[in-house]
This record gives C-alpha cells, sequence and structure tokens, in this order.
C-alpha cells in the first residue's frame, strides 16, 4: 500500500488568523514552536522559504534544525531557489548546475535523514520554449 502524506505548502504562518495567519486558529499562541507543533498533525511540508534569495543564502542551519523538530517519518519538500530557475533558467552557461549542486549539499540533512520529500522547480510564467531547449542539459 502507499503510504498518503497530508500537509501544507508552509507552516510558520505567524499572523494572527483576522490578517490570514494561523495564530488563534491552528497554532495555539505566538510562543508555540511552529514546525514542531505543525508536524504532530501533518506529516509533510513545503518549504519554499529557500525559493526566495533572500531567506536562502542566510540558511545555515536549518535543514538540520528541521531534521531536528520533526519525526521519522515527515517528509520535507524543498523549492529550488529562484537563482536557479528564473535568474539562470537552469542554463548550464549561467552556472545554474553548480548552483543547484550547492543547493542540493545544503539541503543534505534531509536527505542523510531520510526526510527529503519532493524537490520542486518553479519556473517563470515567462520561461519560453527557447529556455527549455537551453535547460535540457541541466535536466539530463
Amino acid at each position: 500500500m502507499t503510504n498518503l502524506l497530508i500537509g501544507c505548502s508552509g507552516w510558520s504562518y505567524g499572523d494572527k488568523s483576522e490578517k490570514g495567519g494561523w495564530i488563534g486558529s491552528f497554532y495555539p499562541n505566538t510562543t508555540v514552536k511552529k514546525l514542531p507543533y505543525y508536524a504532530q498533525c501533518f506529516s509533510t511540508a513545503e518549504h519554499d522559504a529557500t525559493y526566495y534569495d533572500k531567506f536562502y543564502k542566510y540558511m545555515t542551519n536549518t535543514f538540520e534544525n528541521m531534521v531536528n523538530s520533526t519525526p521519522a517519518n515527515f517528509q520535507c519538500s524543498i523549492k529550488v531557489p529562484e537563482t536557479i530557475t528564473r535568474e539562470k533558467k537552469l542554463s548550464l552557461s549561467q552556472g545554474a548546475f553548480s548552483a543547484f549542486e550547492d543547493f542540493l549539499e545544503r539541503i543534505s540533512p534531509l536527505k542523510s535523514a531520510q526526510k527529503l520529500g519532493a524537490i520542486l522547480f518553479q519556473m517563470s510564467p515567462h520561461f519560453t520554449t527557447d529556455d527549455f531547449r537551453n535547460a535540457e542539459s541541466f535536466l539530463r
């Protein structure tokens, strides 16, 4: 039988519910540790802060902390940074593959702990067929 994982596209919605956040509707208060609390209810989550360079470049212990904050069977789906998908458009000539290798190294604690789920590629809405042709060697 296939395992069914249920989760959300994030867990850190820190605003109060009146402002669209989860404080008061899901999280009991502002002091609760969000990921461990979330992981008591769900078996997977998407981590999309990795997509945004302004967050990603400061993530050092993030993935080790995710491993330590979740149960053994928890899975994390991680979004590839925008610098690789939007700026470099998966182009080898623009250094996308070496940046992707660095990304894989950073998320390696998840893989080592067998908590790495999907690796998500979010392409620009302006990604063209020519861009795809240029990215074909990256995708091989």
